[in-house]
């Protein structure tokens, strides 16, 4: 479905719309290896073998066996630059834009040799990674190069069911009842009002080269209590938390009740039976529509269990809208909903590329996405944690928005996060939802009268 939504957006420059990795070894990489290590990535992850070509009117995904010409390292000695970072950037902004998805591959290698050490770069386009991918990529390239290094023969863990064999099964769960009887739910959604957000300027066209990012950070004891002890008074994960805040934050500043936000999941949920991709590299990501509800009176416990019980009721973590929307013979009337507005946590990343070898790298890895790509949404929203602090960072059309407006909002995003930490840990006993209990069919409002009287009878 992921894969329907890139080409059904018509982007300009499809080939130039990429995810990437930059890793740095402060003792050098051996290239050698690394080339070693790169054919044997290549060779095992099929999808790093995919090409795209456009047949009478369809867009069909070929797996290349073998691929044409092998993948090689290009190196740089950018040591003796005046000006380092600003040479790196250059050369990766040129290797951003010359993937091709018709010919392939669709990964490029760069290595630029620094003072400090070496920096790898590694562009993948879009279409045949995600961020779980990019993880196993990391640990496998980290595996492998260790046991080259020691001199011992490149091995993997066993291959888990291919890309293939996935897109097969949800192509098969796409006419099956369990997701048909999921239609009710999305349709509800998508028959809510929607609100526009607000702009200071009206543009025609949002464009990738217009775009500008704003960020805000936590404190490294603000960070350790959002990933842990808030989440003690409530039973919630960090979604809850975020998409809480962002609620309350949106109706502040629009004064409306409500808003569409366009979430995305790893898109990897267990429901197929038999099917494990758990180590499969593809483009599985699943997106799909919440609607965040908060009012001016509503008390922070409220919004909070409110957001949870909402995002409880999404069935299996939201796969399914999208198989609906693309895998099914949907009328033609149907309109779908399209958010201006998109949050996406994607971890702790630090932990997970540090290694006695090599670490994340610093420098700029250049533009991902063509600069006359479009920008999908007004407010496109990500956080993470680097370093021991929370950092979330919102990337906005500087033609749409003016500055000043989206720190205001990014503050008062910070304000409602923060009041939300001050919150739970003020709260000293659990506080229970429906849930919890798995029952979906009550209502916060019942569940406090039950509540109620288990405490009378107590009493």
């Amino acid at each position: 479905p992921i894969q329907r939504w890139f080409f059904e957006r018509k982007f300009d420059s499809q080939h130039h719309w990429n995810l990437s990795m930059m890793l740095h070894a402060p003792n050098g990489f051996d290239l050698a290896i690394t080339e070693q290590v790169m054919q044997k990535l290549l060779a095992h992850h099929d999808a790093l073998r995919m090409v795209y070509r456009q047949e009478h009117g369809d867009i069909l995904q070929y797996n290349q066996r073998e691929l044409t010409e092998p993948i090689s390292i290009v190196a740089y000695d950018v040591s003796k630059e005046q000006d380092v970072k600003k040479a790196i950037s250059t050369y990766v902004n040129e290797y951003q834009r010359q993937l091709n998805l018709e010919k392939g591959p669709l990964m490029k290698v760069v290595c630029f040799h620094t003072e400090n050490g070496d920096h790898l770069l590694m562009v993948t386009h879009h279409l045949v990674i995600d961020g779980v991918s990019c993880r196993i990529l990391l640990e496998d390239f980290m595996s492998l190069y260790h046991q080259a290094e020691q001199g011992e023969t490149m091995v993997l863990p066993p291959k888990t069911h291919s890309f293939k064999e996935w897109a097969e099964a949800i192509e098969r769960y796409a006419q099956s009842h369990p997701l048909k009887s999921q239609s009710e739910y999305w349709a509800e959604i998508e028959r809510k009002p929607f609100t526009t957000l607000p702009v200071d300027h009206e543009v025609k066209a949002r464009k990738v080269a217009h775009t500008k990012a704003i960020q805000m950070k936590l404190t490294e004891v603000e960070t350790e209590h959002l990933l842990t002890d808030i989440h003690l008074p409530y039973t919630t994960e960090m979604n809850d938390i975020l998409l809480c805040a962002l609620g309350l934050a949106v109706q502040e500043w629009t004064g409306q009740s409500h808003v569409h936000v366009q979430l995305e999941g790893h898109g990897r949920e267990d429901i197929l039976s038999g099917l494990d991709v758990s180590r499969t590299v593809g483009w599985f990501t699943s997106m799909y529509p919440v609607v965040l509800e908060a009012k001016p009176d509503q008390t922070i416990a409220d919004a909070i269990k409110g957001t949870k019980e909402m995002l409880r009721r999404v069935p299996n973590k939201g796969i399914g809208y999208g198989i609906l929307k693309y895998l099914t013979a949907a009328e033609p009337s149907v309109q779908h909903v399209h958010p201006e507005i998109s949050l996406n946590y994607l971890g702790q990343i630090d932990r997970e590329v540090t290694t006695e070898l090599f670490g994340p790298s610093t420098y700029d890895m250049g533009r991902q996405a063509s600069p006359d790509s479009e920008a999908v949404y007004k407010l496109n929203l990500s956080g993470l944690v680097q370093n021991n602090r929370f950092i979330l960072s919102c990337s906005y059309c500087a033609s749409e928005y003016e500055e000043q407006t989206i720190q205001q909002f990014i503050a008062l995003l910070k304000e409602k996060i923060q009041s939300i930490i001050t919150h739970c840990l003020a709260r000293h006993e659990r506080e229970f939802t429906p849930s919890d209990f798995s029952a979906t069919d009550l209502e916060m409002d019942e569940m406090d009268d039950i509540f109620d009287m288990l405490e009378e009878k107590l009493t």
